[in-house]
């Protein structure tokens, strides 16, 4: 598969020397872009920021796992020091990254990246601790696991300050991303199906696209509209654009398991995809005008 590096400067991009690049067109005004960070096994982004920078996590030749930063014609990784499997899960459009690593006693570890320097957050009390999104104001949504019973359970840090966040009789909740105080992830239920929700204003609001077997929602964007992905009967996964309660597929072409993470205002896309060797690629889609 090829390997990529590329980046959108709001509507204009520009080629990067660090990767190769595969376009397709799909769906006449659409075209998608699948890329790798280099030498990566598999690379899964999970977030953009609205002048094109592109976070996530990659797995290396040997397995271990790294979270990265694409930005400025520059491939960076980001290790947490003296951690292990870091994982970038949110950038926001501060540069400010959130995400997860594992220390030194075996444990989940969130960490905040700001100017350079690494920050720990962990939920007191908790066994483990996940950051998954970060707004522009600096709040911060994730998850921890509780001790005992093992339960996930979400949370929102804001000004120093956590307090919980579960769905009315969810077994697992997951937030994922917060803007402009709404709050979008996803819960599992008694059996272990996953359904997204968005969280506006204290109130709940489950979210199931149609026939879908699961829903799970990552992101949302300053239109109020959601990206995540979803289950079909057939057992694929496919991504998804939750835009005025409609669901509308966002599939890499000829790949498999594809799952939207993020957009910018401007509707550029990033996610992930499957190809048919098995290999995890970051995608880019872009909307020409």
């Amino acid at each position: 598969m090829n390997t990529i590096l590329k980046k959108v400067y709001g509507r204009s991009s520009v080629v990067l020397l660090l990767f190769c690049i595969t376009i397709i067109a799909y769906a006449r005004d659409e075209v998608f872009s699948s890329f790798d960070f280099p030498g990566a096994k598999n690379t899964m982004p999970t977030s953009i920021t609205p002048d094109g920078k592109i976070a996530g996590l990659y797995v290396g030749p040997d397995g271990s796992q790294h979270g990265f930063l694409l930005s400025e014609g520059k491939s960076q990784t980001i290790d947490v020091p003296d951690g292990t499997h870091t994982a970038v899960r949110w950038i926001n459009a501060r540069g400010q990254m959130v995400g997860e690593y594992i220390g030194s006693d075996g444990k989940s570890h969130g960490f905040l990246l700001t100017g350079g320097q690494f920050t720990t957050i962990n939920y007191p009390g908790a066994e483990s601790t996940v950051l998954f999104g970060i707004g522009a104001t600096g709040d911060i949504v994730g998850t921890r696991v509780d001790t005992p019973g093992g339960k996930i359970r979400g949370f929102l840090l804001r000004k120093g300050t956590f307090s919980s966040i579960d769905f009315p009789g969810a077994m697992w909740t997951l937030p994922t991303m917060i803007m402009m105080g709404r709050i979008v992830g996803g819960y599992f239920d008694n059996n272990f199906t996953a359904h997204g929700f968005l969280l506006s204003e204290g109130q709940f609001q489950q979210i199931d696209c149609p026939g879908s077997t699961f829903t799970f929602l990552s992101g949302l964007d300053v239109h109020g509209q959601l990206f995540g992905g979803y289950g079909s009967p057939d057992g694929s996964q496919h991504g998804v654009l939750v835009r005025n309660g409609n669901c509308i597929t966002i599939d890499f072409p000829g790949g498999s398991m594809s799952y939207a993470n993020a957009a910018t205002p401007e509707e550029d896309i990033v996610g992930r995809y499957t190809s048919s060797d098995g290999k995890v690629h970051g995608f880019l889609r872009t909307v020409e005008e």
